[in-house]
């Protein structure tokens, strides 16, 4: 229907209200409702009008119908969503125009209806601790204030309703993660997590809130990762989730920090403290532990544009030593995953040429830069990190099947520092003696939570030293067994050699 046959209708139906029955005026309110709506939608619906602006006073006075009409005894939840809904469109309206007074104002009206719903009608208190809680998520952004008491109702109720039924556990919990969440707006960390505890230890009994903490993780909402990681733990609830420490998050499981303050934020829901640092973890039953063999870059650039930057430079790079960027889909195989390469080879040549390249960025500090035929060099030898190394710190991160782990930091574009595990024969030496590598420096640009200590210690675990550093741990390879290189869009560059005497070029890709 279009604007001008709702607008008719809602002055129908404003006539036909007069005689102030609840069909005829609720009627007006959905007439209202549905003209607010069509109001919103000419700024995205291709009209020649924006007509936002006007959506705002049909969507206030359908509000207050409805409003009207649930605390005189309407009371259902097909009704309690209707209010929502104009409730919805009415914030919409005023985020959009900027009223933020009157939106303000009449959420806080609806909040002290659905507290006297709540208080008259108990069968209707669940539905108006949910729409409580909407409330308070609406109001953090016009008055945080207002949204505080709004959740705090909603917990009140809630609490009533789990002291009475055990099975109403879940949605305490989540309208208790509702209010952490309304209280950390515009606080600190700590005040707020006090405040929080304050009213959890009012509303909460004993008796709830070891119902609470007895919940098992999948029942809490946790997400897939941290899920995985509590079952090789073999932790079942969330109680028994506070006894872990951060180290085993990080060293006995596939978590990771975000998986930590997943976990530190539903302790404190239920009254626990947070997971404990932990000991440091006992060195590797193996003293080296080295995966398949695999050469990657990892460059120091924190910069927004980092890959971007990175890439300009690769580009560079080669096309000074002669090659020229070609479309990937040019090299053979590169559309489809498990790409049937040959296993890397020590590839000694000083100047770069025809090649794969395929950029990631693995974290805040290290672009990975990943080179199909420089994946393995000589040591201190590798062509392009030496030309990166001329804009950025470079490190080289070398691995030879069940045999060595070598390191090699390049800058101003050369090798400086030097690391490894083992040694494979190599036909080229040293030009210029290499100093030992300073794990303090991949510790100020690893992992938060990395000290220099737990990087040495980890140094015999490829796998544990690339979490903590951040630095590559596989190749080029190993991302073409995950999907097809050619998939990669942006991040994989292809050359193509520079041509031989004979006017040919180099194959091979």
């Amino acid at each position: 229907m279009d604007l001008i046959a709702l607008e008719g209708r809602v002055a129908t139906d404003r006539i036909a209200a007069r005689d102030r029955t609840p069909e005829t005026e609720l009627q007006l309110a959905t007439g209202l409702s549905e003209l607010a709506a069509a109001y919103l939608a000419t700024k995205t619906d291709g009209s020649i009008r924006n007509r936002v602006a006007g959506a705002l006073e049909p969507a206030q006075e359908a509000v207050m119908i409805r409003l009207r009409w649930f605390t005189a005894g309407r009371v259902t939840a097909q009704f309690a969503n209707e209010v929502q809904d104009t409730l919805r469109l009415l914030e919409q309206a005023a985020r959009e125009i900027g009223h933020r007074e009157l939106a303000t104002a009449t959420i806080r009206d609806a909040c002290n209806a659905y507290t006297q719903v709540a208080h008259d009608h108990p069968n209707a208190a669940g539905a108006c601790a949910d729409s409580l809680s909407k409330c308070g998520v609406w109001l953090c952004r016009l008055d945080p204030g207002a949204a505080v008491m709004a959740t705090d109702e909603a917990v009140r109720i809630r609490a009533g309703l789990f002291a009475d039924d055990p099975n109403q556990s879940r949605k305490y919990l989540a309208t208790l993660n509702t209010l952490l969440r309304t209280l950390m707006v515009g606080r600190q960390r700590k005040q707020a997590v006090a405040m929080y505890r304050e009213r959890y230890t009012a509303l909460t009994t004993p008796e709830m809130a070891a119902q609470l903490r007895a919940l098992k993780i999948e029942e809490i909402g946790f997400t897939s990762k941290t899920q995985s990681a509590l079952r090789k733990l073999e932790c079942r609830a969330l109680e028994r989730a506070g006894y872990l420490t951060q180290q085993q998050i990080l060293y006995q499981s596939a978590g990771d920090l975000a998986t930590i303050e997943e976990i530190n934020w539903n302790l404190a829901l239920v009254g626990l403290k947070p997971l404990a640092a932990g000991a440091m973890p006992d060195q590797p039953a193996k003293p080296v532990e080295i995966g398949s063999s695999f050469g990657a870059l990892g460059v120091l650039c924190s910069a927004p544009d980092a890959v971007q930057q990175v890439r300009a430079a690769i580009i560079a790079a080669y096309t000074e030593a002669g090659a020229e960027p070609v479309d990937i889909t040019t090299a053979y195989g590169v559309d489809k995953a498990h790409w049937g390469t040959r296993d890397p080879q020590m590839n000694a040549t000083p100047e770069l040429g025809e090649d794969i390249v395929l950029i990631e960025r693995r974290s805040g500090s290290w672009v990975a830069v990943q080179s199909l035929k420089w994946e393995l060099t000589p040591v201190a030898k590798n062509p392009l990190a030496r030309h990166l190394a001329r804009q950025w710190p470079v490190v080289s991160v070398t691995s030879t099947e069940s045999l060595s782990y070598e390191l090699c930091w390049y800058e101003q574009g050369t090798a400086t520092q030097y690391a490894a595990l083992g040694r494979p024969a190599e036909p080229v030496a040293l030009d210029t003696p290499l100093a030992p590598l300073d794990f303090g420096k991949l510790a100020d640009y690893g992992a938060d939570y990395a000290s220099e200590t737990q990087i040495r210690s980890a140094f015999g675990n490829a796998t544990m030293f690339a979490k903590l550093t951040e630095l590559p741990a596989s190749g080029i390879r190993q991302a073409a067994e995950a999907r097809p290189l050619a998939g990669y869009g942006d991040q994989v560059l292809c050359f193509r050699g520079p041509a031989s005497p004979d006017g040919k070029r180099a194959s091979g890709l």
